[in-house]
């Protein structure tokens, strides 16, 4: 489940909540005023589940094959 923190908890805290994503892979999301605006993830977490259609090289082959 991911953390939730606040936009001036960031600010304060960035460096240590990169050591939680980086190093913990942890998932925080980031929010104004109780509305969530961004999520802060390691790059080297996969996306599970979530295709990137801006290159067609990374789509299953399945979607392709009638």
């Amino acid at each position: 489940m991911a953390k939730v923190v606040s936009a001036m908890e960031v600010r304060q805290n960035f460096g240590n909540l990169l050591n939680q994503v980086s190093i913990k892979d942890e998932e925080i999301i980031i929010e104004r005023a109780g509305k969530p605006l961004a999520r802060l993830v390691s790059v080297a977490t996969p996306s599970a589940g979530k295709l990137d259609f801006r290159d067609i090289s990374k789509l299953p082959n399945q979607i392709w094959e009638e």
